[in-house]
């Protein structure tokens, strides 16, 4: 059973979203983030999960960033798109978070996610420190594993 690295898949996720010249490779900047910066990052994913557990749209929407908020609307709006396209997100089983990496300008909280049919996904967490100087949710990308828990 092979498992590809969660930084692997975050470098990955940089190339795609990178703009590289024409036959030049993107120059990738990664960097470290301080116990402060990754505590606050992933309390804000936290929040948001607490949030989904009690179906409370209105503070799992607070933990969306302003252009997410924006992109949406409501907390309704985005509760119904989460419950429809992030069910392994929205009804886990568990999560372990697995690490926080700053590259070329991404902030991305990646969580190991185990949904409630026992598939394992990785969640990666597009974060954005919002005018407030928190940190809130841009995004996130579910990336199903071959993985089933035990």
């Amino acid at each position: 059973m092979a498992f590809v690295s969660v930084r692997a898949m975050v470098l990955g996720l940089a190339i795609g979203l990178g703009s590289a010249s024409p036959g030049v490779g993107p120059a990738l900047h990664a960097e470290e983030l301080g116990s402060a910066e990754s505590t606050a990052i992933q309390t804000a994913v936290q929040r948001q999960f607490d949030a989904f557990d009690r179906d409370d749209a209105a503070a799992a929407f607070a933990q969306a960033s302003s252009a997410a908020r924006d992109q949406f609307g409501t907390p309704e709006r985005f509760m119904a798109m989460v419950k429809e396209r992030y069910q392994p997100v929205y009804r886990r089983r568990s999560v372990i978070f697995t690490g926080v990496d700053r590259i070329d300008g991404l902030t991305i909280q990646s969580a190991r996610v185990t949904d409630s049919e026992d598939r394992v996904w990785v969640a990666l967490y597009h974060m954005q420190r919002d005018a407030d100087g928190q940190w809130r949710i841009l995004g996130c990308q579910l990336l199903e594993t071959k993985s089933i828990s035990t």
